[in-house]
């Protein structure tokens, strides 16, 4: 035995009411498709702008429900409304959600934040690395100028040994001058008391000849020594080891 159903009946009944209220309606603007949605199936009707309902196969022999003061159906039975939503089909995509003013404004507050706490940070960088560079310009002043001062001290260190070593020079050769001019028995005598490197460095400059009178009248160990010291030390210059005071030696005459 089939069992009928009411409510899905009259549930269709008013979806079909509110089609023909909704086509009423498009008369009276202009022929447009609408679409009415089944709250209860899901399901869309559409409805023709010539009155003519899609799926009246069923409730074309049912009594039409008594309408309001407002002209809209009264609900089902078991309180269920029907709902309609008129919309028009159109291939335009819906339309981006876009922020509100007030968070662009705060975003942009944000990032202007950011830059301003990362322009500090490079300002910062920025005079630690001018403070480093004028650190490092001036430690080079500093070296430069106490490589300078090293170059003039050295310098006047150089030009002072080289005018003691002339000066030195100048008075050995004037002390040769003066032993060649003095008899050989005179100069053979100061020459027996002359430390023997001195002696070797003055007997180098003599004139051989002069030099071989003034040794044949020296002691035999002094000539031997002072032999040997010639023998040694064959380059002529002046010995860096002496620095003493040379002796006045005054010539006798006889």
């Amino acid at each position: 035995m089939i069992q009928i159903r009411l409510l899905p009946i009259v549930v269709m009944a008013a979806v079909v009411l509110l089609g023909l209220k909704v086509v009423e309606f498009g008369h009276r603007a202009r022929p447009a498709e609408s679409v009415v949605v089944d709250a209860v199936t899901g399901q869309e009707i559409d409805m023709i702008a010539t009155g003519s309902s899609a799926g009246g196969g069923h409730g074309g022999a049912e009594e039409k429900p008594k309408e309001d003061a407002h002209g809209a159906a009264p609900p089902a039975a078991g309180g269920v409304q029907p709902s309609k939503v008129d919309t028009k089909v159109t291939g335009d995509k819906p339309p981006e959600a876009r922020p509100v003013q007030g968070q662009e404004l705060i975003g942009e507050i944000e990032i202007l934040q950011k830059l301003a706490e990362r322009r500090k940070k490079l300002e910062e960088l920025e005079r630690q690395v001018n403070m480093r560079e004028d650190l490092l310009k001036a430690s080079e002043d500093r070296i430069g100028r106490r490589v300078d001062e090293l170059k003039t001290l050295e310098d006047k260190i150089g030009g002072a040994t080289k005018a003691k070593e002339d000066a030195k020079k100048q008075e050995l050769s004037d002390l040769v001058k003066m032993y060649e001019g003095m008899k050989a028995k005179d100069a053979a005598r100061v020459f027996d008391k002359l430390e023997i490197g001195l002696l070797g460095e003055i007997a180098r400059q003599m004139n051989p000849k002069k030099l071989g009178d003034v040794v044949s009248k020296m002691s035999s160990d002094q000539a031997e020594k002072l032999t040997v010291e010639l023998a040694n030390r064959r380059t002529p210059g002046v010995s860096p080891q002496i620095d003493r005071e040379l002796p006045k030696i005054q010539g006798k005459s006889g």
